[in-house]
């Protein structure tokens, strides 16, 4: 030690001799790095001596002398080099971020005491009263026995079949009818029953057959809902038109023969219209619709013949206005009384080629069904329904009087008026919702999915519905869950099942669907997180041969008929889907109904109509709503929103309009399994198999970006009046784009979006000079296509002439044109002539 200090101070001494002696001097540039050096040696020996440096270079020092050692020391610059590499990722594209750390605090909901129900279902069918009693035919009571295998009515059945089935000794007088009752308590069969009872009769005349016309029409909002009603159709007519004790051949039957004449056919857009009008040519006689489809057919096609029309239904009032259909219902209820008068006045004069003895007395007979009465359901029921009578039934206990159904005015006009009763969900359904931190969303999706999954008795199986808020989350939800692997496999061994499921929905049903399924679309997806479960998808964007596949797949009704049923066929299948299934679609076995995004439109009412996919006829059901921490409050809002004005306890759980929570750890715990925390794990690694899919392909990112864009703008249409609650500043962006498996932060992602298009936000990004020049040249383009021929031939003059190089600040001449139009020289020359 004491010889290395010795030689510092020598070599300290040698330095600064020579550099002091290289000052007398030398070339210039040797003196000032001489002294460079000694400034640089000396440091040190001014750091110990107090010297007064300034406090800032004390403090930069030691980052800088580490360059000194590099040579040396290989050590210190393999650590130097270690502790610099994170630098350039100070600003990162992608986030792997911790799925539980920094959510916010969730506080676990209060568990209400386990309450033991004693009251009957509300929509499940009665004990107490059959078909037979309630004036149905023999024929029609034994099928509804036999084949399909229904006993007893509903409540709603069992009040509005009396109103419907009774005839008045007066034709004319026949009362429009209004159904409103909760969802899934049978308003289908309401409205079919009485219409196959009032045609049957007319089988039995020798001369009708199906070339009469339209004798029926139902309209539904939805083409699903349309198709679905047009299946209960046609499962109705497949009665057997005499008892089963006589014989065809028997001579001495006293029961009357009926001849088979009654064909129902469903008209929808997407299909070709020609078809279409080659069977409204042969007659359909009892035709289901949605609403523009049939209009256009009132306005095009005069083989069309609906002069006869008895019934018209219209099927979820408020839908059809939600959709904004008013004008196409006028337009439609015109159509009809127009053709009525045409026919009636041809008969009259004696030019008519309908059949003789037809009752055109008979006025039409409109039903207007509804699960709720709102103003502009009461609108609609105003300009429709002339003298209806109101049926409604809520309970099954207690029988509806036959004066408080009605309600009319003295001119007979309608006056449907919306009693102090809320619209409420099944009294045997059990609601619950979870508060789950955005970040969590996605695994919080799974595990209760498969929670659900696991829950169900034996290999039956069983059906869920999840409602999403927008088409572009159910296409990412439905390609992420088909696509994704918890493995590093690149290529997922669903895709080589896919073919084959889309081969066997193709050719199920060729007469609903004009275009094959096999084309590229794909119905059916699995997932090894879900197993033995099918994954479906419905929203409006799809084709419709695809989303008629899809609910056919979800339903169980499809491969089953034609293969046999294989060791690896699942028995549960999942429905992502947006609003366009809330109403109406009446699906068997649906066990839970997943609300992942909560109603942007409709309120409770909508929240009612989705929760309304279970439980339905008497079933139990259970239905599950994911909260943000920042919509906490819509529980109670909703709550109140169904409880109306009325504050009793006991009331609210016979109504069921109480909300249970679920906290998100008992969700985990459940869907993943483990010890402990160990969820938190599995968690963790689904999360990361759902991130590594979404980075797999660019296709795949697009996806998630579009889905992440496209919830939030849907997030951001919630009414004023929900603005308190459903706010797009209250949302962690961040977190919210962890839920969409996605790294990048919410302004890389939109600016992803935007970098396909050309922008223009400063100087610094010109716009190419091609496209300038494109834009111009579309301009003079459009310039001269939109002016006169002669003002033609002036524009490109100017034109030209203003292209002319100058000299001496004067434009070059070159000759005059049909319009005169020269240089400034040629003008003097002209002035200096004269």
């Amino acid at each position: 030690m004491d010889d290395g200090l010795v030689l510092n101070l020598a070599v300290d001494d040698h330095s600064a001799s020579r550099s002091v002696g290289a000052k007398k001097g030398g070339r210039w540039t040797d003196r000032a790095k001489a002294k460079r050096v000694v400034k640089r040696k000396s440091r040190p020996d001014e750091k110990s001596a107090g010297h007064h440096a300034p406090i800032q270079d004390e403090e930069r020092r030691p980052s800088k002398r580490p360059r000194k050692e590099k040579e040396t020391s290989a050590s210190t610059s393999t650590r130097i080099t270690e502790q610099q590499r994170p630098a350039p990722s100070a600003r990162p594209n992608q986030i792997i971020s911790s799925l539980f750390s920094y959510n916010p605090k969730v506080e676990a909901p209060a568990q209400p005491p386990p309450k033991i129900s004693t009251s009957r279902p509300s929509n499940a069918p009665l004990d107490s009263s059959s078909f037979a009693s309630l004036g149905l035919d023999p024929l029609i009571v034994t099928h509804l026995t036999t084949k399909m295998k229904i006993t007893k009515p509903t409540s709603i059945q069992r009040s509005a079949l009396p109103a419907l089935l009774t005839t008045p000794t007066d034709p004319s007088n026949l009362r429009d009818v209004f159904i409103q009752s909760q969802t899934g308590s049978g308003k289908t069969l309401s409205f079919l029953l009485p219409i196959l009872q009032d045609l049957l009769p007319l089988s039995s005349l020798s001369y009708i057959d199906r070339s009469i016309g339209t004798l029926a029409i139902i309209i539904a909002p939805t083409r699903e809902l349309a198709k679905q009603i047009s299946d209960v159709l046609e499962t109705l007519l497949q009665l057997r038109l005499r008892p089963e004790d006589e014989s065809a051949d028997d001579p001495s039957a006293s029961s009357t023969r009926l001849t088979r004449w009654l064909v129902s056919g469903l008209l929808t857009g997407g299909a070709t219209r020609t078809h279409e009008k080659a069977r409204l040519r042969k007659g359909i006689p009892i035709l289901v619709s949605t609403p523009g489809r049939l209009l256009d057919h009132l306005q095009n096609t005069s083989s069309f013949n609906v002069a006869k029309c008895r019934w018209l239904v219209l099927d979820e009032a408020d839908r059809l206005m939600d959709l904004g259909f008013e004008e196409t219902i006028n337009g439609i209820m015109k159509g009809l009384e127009g053709r009525r008068k045409l026919a009636i006045t041809a008969v009259q004069e004696g030019k008519s080629m309908e059949v003789g003895g037809w009752d055109w007395e008979r006025r039409r007979r409109t039903i207007l069904c509804s699960a709720t009465i709102e103003e502009n359901v009461q609108k609609l029921a105003g300009t429709t329904l002339v003298n209806p009578l109101m049926v409604k039934a809520t309970e099954v206990d207690k029988p509806i009087p036959a004066a408080s159904t009605s309600a009319t005015t003295e001119d007979g006009g309608a006056q449907v008026v919306a009693m102090g009763e809320k619209f409420t969900p099944p009294s045997q359904l059990a609601q619950k919702y979870v508060v789950v931190p955005l970040k969590l969303r996605l695994v919080a999706l799974v595990a209760l999915l498969r929670s659900l999954i696991a829950q169900s008795p034996g290999r039956r199986g069983i059906k869920i519905i999840v409602f999403l808020s927008c088409t572009d989350s159910v296409d990412f939800h439905w390609n992420l869950l088909g696509g994704s692997t918890i493995d590093n496999d690149t290529e997922p061994a669903e895709k080589k099942k896919g073919s084959e499921g889309d081969d066997s929905d193709s050719d199920e049903d060729q007469e609903d669907a004009e275009e094959p399924v096999s084309r590229g679309e794909k119905v059916e997806v699995r997932n090894a997180l879900l197993p033995d479960t099918s994954i479906y998808r419905l929203h409006g964007s799809l084709p419709t041969p695809t989303r008629l596949a899809s609910l056919r797949g979800f339903a169980g009704t499809g491969s089953a008929k034609s293969k046999p049923a294989a060791a690896d066929t699942p028995t549960s299948s999942i429905l992502l889907c947006t609003s366009v299934a809330s109403r109406g679609l009446d699906l068997p076995l649906v066990r839970a109904v997943v609300q992942y995004d909560l109603p942007t439109e409709g309120g409770a009412t909508e929240y009612v109509h989705r929760v309304g996919r279970t439980a339905r006829a008497g079933k139990g059901g259970e239905a599950w709503s994911i909260v943000a921490p920042s919509e906490s409050e819509w529980v109670k809002w909703v709550e109140g929103k169904m409880r109306g004005d009325e504050k009793d306890a006991a009331a609210d759980e016979k109504r069921n309009i109480t909300l249970t929570g679920v906290t998100i750890d008992s969700v985990l715990k459940a869907g993943f399994g483990g010890k402990g925390t160990e969820y938190e794990g599995r968690a963790t690694d689904v999360q990361l198999a759902f991130e590594r899919w979404v980075l797999r392909k660019k296709e795949n990112a697009g996806f998630a970006r579009k889905a992440y864009l496209s919830h939030m703008r849907a997030y951001a249409t919630h009414p004023a009046n929900e603005k308190h609650i459903f706010h797009i500043r209250h949302l962690h962006l961040g977190h919210l784009a962890k839920s969409f498996a996605l790294r990048e932060a919410p302004k890389a992602v939109t600016n992803s979006q935007d970098a396909s298009r050309p922008t223009r936000k400063g100087k610094d990004v010109p716009a190419p000079q091609k496209e300038r020049k494109s834009n111009k040249e579309k301009s003079d383009k459009w310039e001269i296509d939109h002016i006169g021929e002669a003002e033609k031939r002036m524009q490109a003059i100017v034109r030209a002439q203003g292209r002319l190089t100058k000299q001496g600040g004067v434009m070059m001449s070159t000759g005059s044109s049909e319009f005169q139009i020269t240089g400034g020289d040629a003008l003097a020359k002209l002035v200096g002539s004269r």
